[in-house]
């Protein structure tokens, strides 16, 4: 059964989602979604963490309802565009 949420999502342009959500009650996850793992290199050095999704939730279940101008994403939720930059990007 799915567990549904309203979300906005600032990119690229702000919308409104319906999304699914990991079970708060999962003994796995224990409604975290997934956990992360830290895994070594070669020469057993710290060589990054992988996420795990937990298999109560499916993070790709999601559905674009309806768009949003900036101005209200603004006022509703407070997100800002992000800062353009006149460098160069090298």
């Amino acid at each position: 059964m799915a567990r549904l949420r309203l979300r906005l999502n600032p990119w690229p342009a702000p919308a409104i989602e319906l999304a699914d959500a990991p079970d708060p009650k999962c003994r796995d996850c224990e409604g975290h979604g997934g956990w992360p793992e830290d895994y070594a290199d070669e020469h057993g050095e710290y060589g990054g963490t992988e996420y795990w999704h937990c298999p109560c939730w499916n993070p790709d279940r999601v559905r674009h309802l309806l768009p949003v101008p900036r101005w209200i994403a603004h006022l509703l939720f407070g997100w800002t565009p992000p800062a353009y930059s006149t460098e160069p990007p090298f």
